[in-house]
């Protein structure tokens, strides 16, 4: 079997780009991870996965990916999984009735809410990490503020509404050890690519 020609350099490059990001934006990551799963073992888990995954499948890459959308498709897909295994006990929220009701709505409705309120992506981005196309992407933010009573000409009552879902949204603790994973979860990837190119070498011996 013939293998294709793994470019080092390339491969490098990208994995310090993407290292530099996960270390830059993993705490926000956990809140999204934490409101899928609602769990703070689970999260820090989704986290965890999707930090290994991302520098694992960025060395096939030939360019640098959209790293913020990356990330976040890794996270949602995970979490999703994760949520609907119910693998972990769910935390329910009881800080804010708005809130807790924003969680029975459905979820891909809720996924996009998230990732425009409270991620700051646009329309287009949101489509990007979900997969949707652009009428898609109106259609399931227009329910969800419909049944969340938010105006998208954000009035005061609307203002008032949307704060109080992203203060909870923000609330969620951090692991102390959350860190700690995240860097077990990169030297992970980085000593399987290593053994990987170690026998590499040796094939092409």
């Amino acid at each position: 079997m013939v293998m294709a020609k793994i470019d080092s350099a390339l491969a490098e490059g990208i994995h310090r780009n993407l290292t530099a990001h996960i270390l830059e934006h993993y705490e926000r990551y956990y809140y999204l991870a934490y409101s899928l799963v609602k769990n703070r073992e689970g999260a820090k888990n989704v986290v965890s996965n999707a930090v290994y995954f991302s520098l694992y499948n960025g060395r096939k890459l030939k360019d640098l990916p959209p790293m913020h959308v990356w990330f976040l498709q890794l996270i949602i897909r995970d979490g999703m999984r994760t949520m609907n295994r119910g693998a972990y006990s769910r935390d329910f929220t009881k800080d804010s009735q708005l809130y807790a009701f924003m969680e029975t709505l459905e979820p891909s409705a809720v996924n996009v809410f998230k990732l425009f309120y409270f991620e700051g992506l646009n329309a287009e981005k949101v489509g990007d990490v979900l997969g949707f196309g652009k009428e898609e992407v109106r259609r399931k933010l227009e329910y969800a503020r419909r049944e969340l009573k938010i105006d998208s000409s954000m009035d005061e009552e609307s203002e008032a509404r949307l704060q109080e879902l992203a203060e909870v949204y923000e609330s969620a603790g951090l692991p102390e050890d959350l860190r700690e994973e995240i860097d077990a979860a990169i030297r992970r990837e980085e000593e399987n690519y290593a053994a990987f190119l170690q026998k590499y070498e040796k094939d092409k011996i």
